[in-house]
């Protein structure tokens, strides 16, 4: 909210802006056409109807001015002009919010997997470094959970695999509603996950491991059983970097299939 307020407050201010140096400037120098800045600005950062309220009040400081400058202008002439700026301004909308809807879907197809809607790896990759650097900073705990979905294969070699996708998505929202809000899912790859959980200890990391093993098996019912390995880290090491944690993770992970899997198996660093 208080971002809103600075942002449409300097759009206000510069719409005020524009509107004293068209209303001081001899009618030789047309500067009503400098509130689309403020307009195409409202657009951009705070939407449609934002952008349609600063266009109308544009449209209503330009009327009188016109008419001030132009004292044998009609009424007729001055609504054409008006609404000639109106078309401009509103084709003008168009366009930057279909470029800010073009920018908003790049900027996830960036970091999140499209068919799971988790970050992709390489984007936890980079959330699991920011948070090992603010825990060399503050010294708090951090814990991940790496799981691989058990004997996947045959689920895409006996289901086909659109249901080996159906059955990925359903992981991710298993995970997403086994794991607490601040936890942070991605999807390594193939039917690898991993869950970041910052500033927990091992034994809540251990924890919620269960609850997510059990939220898998309970997600689909037996039809098809799927069940997955985890490998859980604990992180006190400030040296360590987010390829050591989750090689780490990784290889706890196959302990647990070596174990019988559908178990979890904690290691620190």
């Amino acid at each position: 909210m208080r971002r809103r307020i600075l942002i449409l407050g300097a759009i206000a201010a510069l719409t005020a802006a524009v509107f004293l140096a068209n209303r001081m400037t001899p009618p030789q120098v047309r500067l009503g056409q400098l509130y689309l800045v403020p307009v195409l600005l409202a657009a951009w950062y705070e939407g449609l109807w934002w952008g349609v309220a600063f266009l109308v009040a544009a449209l209503l400081l330009r009327i009188p001015v016109e008419f001030v400058q132009q004292p044998d202008a009609t009424i007729v002439t001055v609504l054409i002009n008006q609404a000639s700026f109106a078309a401009v301004a509103g084709i003008t909308i168009a366009g930057f919010l279909t470029i800010r809807r073009t920018q908003t879907q790049l900027e996830d197809l960036v970091i999140h997997d499209p068919l799971t809607r988790v970050l992709n790896a390489r984007a936890f990759s980079e959330r699991l470094a920011q948070e090992l650097r603010r825990n060399r900073r503050y010294g708090r705990p951090l814990s991940l959970l790496y799981l691989d979905l058990d004997d996947f294969k045959i689920v895409n070699d006996s289901h086909g695999h659109q249901t080996g996708n159906a059955v990925l998505r359903l992981v991710a929202e298993a995970i997403r509603g086994a794991m607490r809000q601040a936890d942070i899912v991605g999807r390594m790859g193939g039917d690898e996950f991993a869950v970041l959980m910052p500033e927990t200890a091992s034994d809540v990391a251990e924890a919620a491991a269960g609850r997510l093993a059990k939220s898998l098996r309970e997600a689909f019912h037996g039809n098809p059983s799927v069940t997955a390995s985890i490998g859980i880290v604990s992180c006190t090491d400030a040296a360590v970097g987010p390829d050591d944690v989750l090689h780490k993770a990784d290889r706890a992970m196959y302990e647990a299939k070596s174990k019988g899997k559908d178990q979890a198996v904690k290691v620190a660093m």
